[in-house]
């Protein structure tokens, strides 16, 4: 998950260092999943959207990850195995060819869309499913614009991209890439591409059940906004092979509305399940200690960081973005967020193996700061810092009013937004902030997934706007683009770092201050607990022992 792949509706967990657990957990007891039963879940709001081609949250991935399919999937495992590609819908790995610009696949041929499509997935679905991406102001086209002809498709000059070839008569389907992308067959893993049906409106279908469409083990029966999402099984599902795992439970029913301090209630009096979100901070520590095989600490690939919009003053101004991230303290943000993460001030978190280098620019140093706002002539400058109204968030950006006023910004107020409306916003141009409260969440375990879709000024776009800092540096640019040519290894993961370096030391168009890690609290007869940093908790995993 995003990317600001991730909802801020959590109360993040104060945690002691001893307290975690493995990336890959079974909550309680072991012992073969049980079929069968309704799982009781839980959730503080709405998911963000629940379209493949929309949506760009944790929550709304973590449930489209149990309904629909890809080419290709990722693992169902936690831990370092997360990052291993698999074939899903296609019969096998992609053949490569034209010096890694072509990757050709085959296409199961037995794979049903739910009802009421009701039908075989086809080659001509996967188009259709990135085509839409380029109607819906998806915040997914970045990573499809590196297909011969999206340019040309994307500005109306052409009815199809033409470098997506799908034929569904031999059930195959080619992509043309401008260039060698080493990254490529992770953007073919994530929800984005999974497979819709051809002729899917051009608008969010998230509760609109006759395209509400699944081709994985469960399907959305019912979604009322503000009340209640039900999943059920597809009849149309079958195993085609391990990395389509057919699911353990025969239901899931999320009730929309649950506050954190109610799902540890719920959860205690054997109302509930699972909770999509964390615990309260006051809470974990003595669960933790009452309930150690209810209690889970994962890692997670995150980070969180106030944008600075680079096209709007004060922030138009290096020096301006520096002195904000000398201002800040990153271990009193720690402290509010419930100590739940490692103060950091760079863009890869640490869970990206040698992609990640902390380094230490920007030492808090008040004094510092206030000089770099007085020799930008920025003294005075009026600023609005935007967050999401969702707890830690708010306290995060007051914590920031008060940095900024120390050092002679004028800070005219702190605009918190519903968490329901605030990602989507944040990713347009036309309601791009000065300063926001922002998080990324992984899409795919690797550096090109944070910086190129966040920091690449080529994928600036008016809707679905991942690089919220409007960061457009042409030397950062080219950094990027070399990168991404290079294959998977230890040279390129040191690019990344180099560049992470890079941004912070030439650009900061970021602050960042920590990377964060998630804990879960669930009632004792649910098991199969796989943590994965692109979809949490797999719900096809989860089985309920009998009580």
């Amino acid at each position: 998950m995003r990317r600001i792949l991730i909802s801020v509706a959590v109360l993040l967990l104060a945690v002691s260092a001893g307290c975690g657990s493995g990336s890959s957990s079974s909550a309680g007891s072991a012992g073969a999943p049980v079929d069968g039963g309704t799982l009781r879940g839980a959730i503080p709001d709405n998911p963000d959207h629940l379209d493949t081609g929309i949506s760009f949250a944790v929550e709304g991935w973590e449930l489209l990850e149990a309904t629909n399919n890809g080419l290709l999937t990722f693992k169902k495992a936690g831990g370092g195995q997360q990052s291993v590609i698999e074939p899903d819908i296609a019969t096998a790995m992609p053949v490569v060819t034209d010096n890694g610009r072509t990757y050709t696949f085959q296409v199961r041929k037995n794979v049903m869309f739910s009802p009421p499509v009701n039908r075989a997935v086809r080659p001509s679905d996967f188009q259709y499913a990135i085509e839409r991406l380029f109607h819906v102001g998806s915040p997914g086209v970045g990573f499809y614009t590196n297909i011969v002809g999206a340019d040309a498709y994307a500005a109306h000059h052409a009815s199809h991209i033409s470098g997506i070839v799908a034929n569904d008569k031999t059930g195959t389907i080619a992509f043309h890439l401008v260039k060698p992308d080493g990254a490529f067959l992770d953007d073919m893993a994530i929800p984005f591409a999974f497979a819709v049906p051809t002729g899917m409106p051009y608008k969010d279908i998230s509760t609109d059940p006759q395209w509400r469409v699944a081709t994985g083990p469960y399907m959305v029966k019912t979604y009322t906004p503000k009340q209640q999402i039900v999943l059920v099984r597809n009849p149309n599902f079958h195993q085609w092979t391990a990395a389509s795992p057919k699911g353990h439970v025969n239901e899931v029913d999320i009730t929309i509305g649950t506050t954190p301090e109610q799902a540890v209630n719920e959860t205690i009096d054997g109302q509930l399940d699972w909770y999509m979100e964390a615990v309260p901070p006051d809470r974990f520590t003595a669960l933790r200690a009452q309930y150690p095989k209810q209690t889970f600490l994962f890692p997670r690939n995150n980070v969180t960081y106030f944008s600075m919009n680079t096209r709007k003053p004060p922030f138009d101004k290096l020096a301006v973005r520096q002195a904000v991230n000398y201002a800040i303290d990153r271990n009193a943000l720690v402290k509010i967020f419930g100590g739940q993460g490692i103060p950091s001030e760079t863009v890869l978190p640490p869970g990206f193996g040698s992609s990640y280098q902390e380094h230490h620019l920007y030492p808090h140093d008040l004094a510092k700061a206030k000089q770099l706002i007085q020799q930008a002539g920025a003294t005075g400058a009026s600023v609005q810092i935007w967050t999401t109204n969702a707890d830690p968030a708010p306290k995060a950006a007051e914590y920031l009013a008060s940095a900024l006023s120390q050092i002679g910004l004028n800070v005219t107020g702190v605009k918190a937004v519903d968490d329901s409306v605030y990602w989507d916003t944040l990713l347009t141009q036309s309601g791009d902030p000065q300063i926001a409260f922002n998080h990324f969440d992984q899409d795919f375990p690797e550096g090109e997934d944070f910086i190129d879709t966040t920091l690449n000024g080529e994928h600036i776009v008016n809707v679905g706007n991942n690089d919220v800092s409007n960061t457009d540096d042409p030397t950062l640019n080219a950094m990027i683009d070399r990168t991404k040519l290079m294959p998977l290894g230890a040279a390129r993961n040191a690019q990344w770092a180099k560049i992470d370096a890079y941004f912070m030391q030439h650009d900061a168009g970021w602050a960042p201050f920590l990377h964060l890690e998630q804990a879960t609290f669930v009632s004792p007869r649910l098991h199969g607990l796989i943590f994965t940093g692109s979809y949490f908790e797999l719900i096809p995993e989860m089985w309920l022992s009998k009580q």
